[in-house]
């Protein structure tokens, strides 16, 4: 058995990362008993578990997900919503007043209108990917103010850091807040103009130099730095 990268080297596809019985997951095929990379991304080596975390790609639905949606069209129950993804994702207006409604009594139009932006939940995804939308949760809906970053979707889960240390970093160096969807937009809200740029600044950094170690430190320190400065 044996490791031929080290743990969160970039590797492409087609690279071979490892031979031997080593179990392997996304990002990853074997051949034999060898094991390639099938895609570009961060090899992530952890005992006998290997993979490799995408960095490029395009977002694909899970139930479960945050995200975030823009409007693009509209049905007789409800809407349509862009959710940077190659599928489109449908949220009832019965889902977003979360109560019954009278189609034939009420405009819908009054709670959504083209190009407004919703926070919501992946509710379902079938086996043709049409996913349904919810808005369950607390803060969930329709977004009022606020400033939306859109990076790569493979990056999300930098931003978001282990166990939200990433996060919890920008929000108490800015004073601001983050809605992070999976889907790789960014909602910053915070009273400070130049606070919430300092965290679409901190999200670019992040997105920019995901595939390096000791990241978190980094993002600290300019944080920081651009703070002591008078932003």
């Amino acid at each position: 058995m044996m490791i031929h990268v080290k743990n969160r080297e970039v590797v492409v596809p087609g690279q071979l990362v490892a031979e031997g019985d080593y179990r392997y997951s996304e990002g990853t095929f074997r051949e034999k008993d060898k094991i390639y990379s099938a895609v570009v991304g961060l090899a992530d080596v952890k005992g006998d578990q290997i993979r490799v975390i995408p960095l490029q790609g395009r977002y694909m639905p899970h139930v479960g997900d945050l995200v975030v949606g823009v409007v693009i069209d509209s049905h007789k129950s409800g809407w349509i919503l862009d959710l940077n993804s190659p599928y489109s994702g449908n949220l009832f207006v019965s889902e977003l007043v979360h109560r019954k409604v009278d189609l034939d009594q009420e405009d819908i139009s009054q709670y959504l209108g083209m190009g407004d932006v919703v926070l919501a939940s992946v509710k379902e995804v079938s086996e043709r990917m049409r996913v349904l939308l919810e808005t369950m949760d607390r803060g969930m809906g329709q977004i009022k103010g606020g400033k939306m970053v859109e990076i790569s979707p493979a990056k999300v889960p930098r931003v978001l850091g282990r166990k939200g240390s990433m996060l919890k970093v920008i929000e108490e160096r800015t004073g601001c807040t983050l809605a992070v969807g999976q889907n790789g937009r960014i909602i910053i809200w915070g009273d400070n103009p130049q606070q919430v740029n300092l965290a679409v600044e901190a999200v670019l950094m992040i997105e920019r130099e995901a595939h390096t170690s000791g990241l978190t430190d980094r993002v600290s320190l300019m944080l920081e730095k651009e703070k002591s400065g008078g932003i």
